[in-house]
C-alpha cells in the first residue's frame, strides 16, 4: 500500500503541473511563470510580516495557550508551500498566513493529536516567564 507522504509527493508536482498548464494555455506561458514567481515572493514577504506578528504575540500572552506551540511550525509550512513552484501550493500556503485560518488548523491539530501529554491531554507543563 502506498504511503500518504509518497502519494503527495507524487499527487502535488502533477496537480500543480496541470494547474500550470492550464493557467498558461489562457494567460500566456510567460506570464503564468511570472505570475507564479510573484505569488511565491509576495507571499514570502507575508510570512516574514506574520511571523513578526507572531512573535510579538507571543511576547504580550495574546496567543491563545493551545495553539501558540503551533503557530511557527504552521508559518513554517505556509513559506515552504509559497516556495513550491505553483498556484495550488501558493494558495495553500496563503490560506496559512491568514491567523483565524492558522487557529483553526491548530486547533484541530490539537484536537485530533492531543495537546501536551498526548491525547488525553495529561502531562507536565512548565511556564517561563522572562523577568525584566
Amino acid at each position: 500500500m502506498c504511503g500518504p507522504i509518497l502519494l503527495a509527493a507524487i499527487l502535488i508536482p502533477a496537480v500543480e503541473l496541470w494547474v500550470i498548464i492550464e493557467v498558461g494555455s489562457r494567460i500566456g506561458a510567460l506570464t503564468a511563470v511570472m505570475l507564479v514567481f510573484v505569488t511565491a515572493g509576495l507571499g514570502m514577504v507575508f510570512a516574514r510580516n506574520q511571523s513578526l506578528s507572531t512573535i510579538s504575540r507571543l511576547r504580550e500572552g495574546t496567543l491563545p495557550a493551545d495553539v501558540a506551540g503551533l503557530d511557527g511550525p504552521l508559518l513554517l509550512m505556509a513559506a515552504l508551500l509559497l516556495l513550491i513552484p505553483g498556484f495550488v501550493t501558493d494558495g495553500l500556503g496563503g490560506l496559512l498566513l491568514i491567523p483565524p485560518v492558522r487557529q483553526r488548523v491548530a486547533r484541530a491539530i490539537v484536537d485530533r493529536f492531543g495537546g501536551p501529554g498526548g491525547p488525553d491531554g495529561s502531562g507536565t507543563v512548565i511556564v517561563v516567564r522572562r523577568r525584566d
